[in-house]
This record gives structure tokens, sequence and C-alpha cells, in this order.
């Protein structure tokens, strides 16, 4: 799991944690909807630069380079 993931996964937890702790109630629908929202995957479109080729952007993006 990336460092990203992982600080976006603490951030949306970390209210849970903070609300079991101090005994907030939380309804079962609020739950499911962070869980549900944690879950969503995003799509980024980016524009490549002058010399940057199609092959270029292919191959950094399976070799796993930013």
């Amino acid at each position: 799991m990336s460092i990203k993931r992982r600080l976006r996964m603490l951030l949306l937890c970390l209210p849970l944690l903070m609300g079991a702790g101090f005994g907030m109630p939380m309804r079962p629908e609020e739950i499911e909807e962070l869980m549900h929202s944690a879950n969503q995957q995003t799509i980024t479109y980016t524009i490549p630069g002058d010399r940057e080729t199609a092959d270029e952007t292919i191959r950094k993006l399976t070799e796993g380079e930013p």
C-alpha cells in the first residue's frame, strides 16, 4: 500500500476511532457511507509534456514511476 493511500485511510478512519474512544454514537448508515467513499476509485487525466511520448507514459505507469 502506498503512503498516500495509508494516510487517506488514516484520515478517514480517525473520526471513527475518536468517536469510539469517546463513546460518541454513530449510525450504521454513516459508517457505511464513510467506508464506501474510502473505496471509491478515482481517474486522473494527465497531459503528456512536449518530449514525452505515449510509450514513455505507458512504461512509467507499468513500472510504477510517479
